[in-house]
């Protein structure tokens, strides 16, 4: 299942081709991490979701809170009941509509999806790095 502008459907979402998100990357993602319930670092990923939508101009509704947001996305785990795994979240937010040169909107759609993922924590990487400065 995947959360389509608040609305559980099944695991696809149809978009025209002429979406800006789609022909031209006009959109914005963040990939979250949920570790026993709990969204890592959510914060951090709100407030930088929050201010690429508004590098872009896009119109953020006032519902968009942190919130809002957290409940969707734990709307979107239960419905695909992976309440109690690891798991892999993708918050996709897209202008609606088309244009070519310009944005014929700066309303935007989102998605939701989510993913078991089999490791809980975040692992360390045993090599070690060298480092040089040049001048």
């Amino acid at each position: 299942m995947v959360n389509y502008n608040g609305q559980l459907t099944k695991n696809t979402v149809v978009l025209s081709v002429t979406n800006r998100g789609f022909a031209f990357g006009d959109a914005v993602f963040e990939t979250i991490k949920m570790v026993n319930s709990k969204l890592l670092f959510w914060e951090d990923h709100y407030f930088r979701l929050m201010a690429s939508m508004r590098i872009l101009r896009m119109e953020i509704p006032m519902e968009f809170t942190m919130e809002f947001l957290e409940s969707e996305i734990l709307k979107t785990i239960k419905a695909n009941s992976l309440e109690n795994s690891a798991v892999r979240v993708k918050l996709t937010v897209f202008r609606e509509g088309d244009g070519l040169y310009a944005p014929k909107t700066n309303s935007i759609a989102y998605v939701i999806t989510v993913k078991e993922t089999e490791k809980s924590l975040y692992q360390l990487n045993i090599d070690s790095y060298r480092v040089d400065i040049f001048k």
